[in-house]
């Protein structure tokens, strides 16, 4: 289903079907893979084709500078992407807004209690 390249660099999902059955079941396989890119990781079938390695098709070949055979402490520098200041910034004005809208509902809210 899965296994690691013959030099423990990175990894091959060789079964996508069996892969989210068997390994992830309860996850969906295109969630795991947007996982996998969240935290850095890459496909590199086209990058191993460009280099002359065989890449068998169906398979899918994902790495990481941390994700090596063998070398389970440099798994814990696996770390989430950060956001992009931009996307952080706006969230933040997003929430400026919807939290002076709720301001002005609940002044009208406010408002038409006190007529009745």
């Amino acid at each position: 289903v899965a296994s690691w390249s013959e030099d423990g660099l990175h990894f091959i999902i060789k079964d996508k079907n069996s892969f989210e059955k068997d390994v992830l079941k309860t996850i969906m396989y295109g969630s795991f893979i947007k996982q996998l890119n969240n935290h850095g990781f890459t496909k590199i079938n086209s990058e191993l084709k460009r280099v002359n390695v065989n890449v068998i098709r169906g398979e899918e070949h994902y790495k990481h500078d941390n994700f090596r055979k063998g070398c389970r402490d440099q798994c814990r520098d696996i770390q989430p992407k950060r956001q992009k200041a931009s996307e952080q910034e706006g969230h933040i004005i997003k929430n400026k807004h919807l939290t002076e809208e709720v301001k002005r509902l609940n002044q009208k809210l406010a408002e038409q209690e006190s007529v009745y």
